[in-house]
């Protein structure tokens, strides 16, 4: 049982020890881009299981903000935990590659006749094929290891958009509720007006479609903030846990991004998908040069034991090898080849990629800030003027108060753009930052 004990101690522990440097190293690059990273001691969840990890210094049941929601989703999604996992399996991968073949024995009895044998053989091919085929393994480490840093991204671009939309639902639902009254006041006035004979059937049913219509919008706007909470529930891994959440509305950058190079240059040092995909063409060329070292497939040093008569047992030296006539491990090298092919234009289909969703991205901040400078700086100004100055004709008996009502009415559709305006800016900063593959 010792024996046994030591084994596992000298195959498991090494694995377990690497994958939590792997896991350290992936938690420490999504650290570096988006200023938190995994658990470091995650616990085993259950489906039945409520409990939740919290990163220190974020608590619930209070707003939350864009940043922490990042930090909790990175603690407790599980779709990317289980994405993590995979370095278990690359890292085993890595270990397996290490190990050399058994030896190989083999014995006659002696039965009858027949003397007794025993030939001991040690596959050595393994000394020149181990260094690449450990070196191949290891990239495709890399490459799962940047793949999750890829993917942990990706986890925080969803969730800045699913707080930014959140946080647009819940102002949206005031602003409609606030105009729903508005619209109620206003068709309440023109029923008065209609049994004083002062406007038409039509002008009355045209402002109660208007304060219908207002009121719908409302209660759908109050929909809306309840699907997607718990679309940004699920994204932090807080399924079991019902405590209330609210976005806070954060600040948000209103500087013209940097121009196309300097973005395309920061993306392409940064983003690790694209570094992902240059390893994967590394990882190709190690397994083509294992496959070429794989064409002398067996070569073994043998031990001869053999009783031979009267003359006792003797032993000698002798060597097994498969001759490469027929099988030159062509279909293998082949296959590897290929792979080389498709990994590096792979490569370059992502290099576009990352290069489209920049630009992109720059396109629809810069649009969405030219949309909210002119709202804040054109439109609202004008329409709260305007309300201002219905409010004095009516203080000085020169308009009817149904009229500021009117104008009023003008300034929440505003406000309602602006914050249709400011979730622009949020979203198109979160695509552009994960395009960039770090913070803007």
């Amino acid at each position: 049982m010792s024996c046994v004990r030591s084994v596992l101690v000298l195959v498991i522990l090494p694995a377990l020890l690497g994958f939590a440097e792997d896991r350290s190293r992936v938690s420490a690059e999504l650290s570096k881009r988006t200023g938190v990273g995994l658990n470091p001691q995650p616990a085993p969840r259950g489906p039945r299981q409520a409990a939740i990890a919290l990163p220190p210094g974020i608590t619930l049941g209070g707003k939350l903000s864009a940043d922490d929601a990042v930090a909790i989703a990175l603690w407790n999604n599980a779709a990317f935990e289980a994405a993590v996992a995979n370095l278990g399996v690359a890292r085993a991968e890595v270990v397996d590659a290490g190990l050399l073949r058994n030896l190989s024995f083999q014995a006659l009895l002696p039965v009858g006749p027949k003397p007794f044998e025993m030939v001991l053989q040690a596959p050595v091919e393994a000394l020149w094929q181990r260094p690449r085929r450990v070196a191949a393994a290891r990239l495709a480490l890399d490459q799962v290891a940047e793949g999750l840093v890829a993917g942990g991204l990706d986890l925080a671009r969803d969730v800045r958009l699913a707080h930014a939309e959140l946080e647009a639902a819940e102002q949206r639902a005031v602003v409609a509720t606030e105009s729903a009254k508005l619209r109620l006041r206003i068709a309440e006035l023109t029923e008065r007006r209609l049994r004083a004979g002062d406007v038409s059937e039509m002008e009355a049913n045209v402002t109660r479609l208007d304060a219908r219509a207002a009121a719908e919008a409302a209660e759908r706007f109050s929909r809306d903030v309840e699907s997607t909470r718990e679309r940004l529930r699920m994204l932090l891994g807080l399924r079991m846990d019902k405590t209330p959440l609210s976005a806070s509305p954060g600040p948000h950058d209103t500087r013209v991004p940097p121009e196309w190079d300097q973005l395309i240059e920061m993306a392409l040092a940064s983003r690790p998908d694209l570094r992902a995909a240059e390893v994967a063409v590394e990882a190709a060329l190690a397994r083509a040069r294992w496959e070429r070292s794989r064409v002398l497939a067996l070569l073994a040093p043998l031990l001869s034991v053999k009783g031979v008569g009267n003359y006792g047992i003797r032993s000698g030296p002798g060597f097994q090898t498969d001759v490469p006539v027929f099988n030159r491990n062509q279909g293998g090298i082949s296959r590897a080849d290929a792979e080389v092919e498709r990994a590096a234009r792979q490569y370059v289909a992502v290099r576009d990629l990352v290069e489209l969703e920049v630009r992109k991205a720059r396109i629809d901040l810069v649009q969405a800030l030219t949309s909210l400078e002119r709202i804040r700086g054109e439109i609202l100004p004008a329409s709260e003027e305007a309300v201002r100055l219905a409010e004095r004709a009516y203080a000085n008996g020169d308009m009817p108060y149904l009229f500021v009502l009117e104008v009023s009415r003008q300034v929440y559709d505003v406000r309602s753009r602006e914050l249709d305006a400011v979730a622009g800016v949020r979203r198109a900063t979160a695509n552009l930052e994960h395009g960039l593959g770090r913070k803007l």
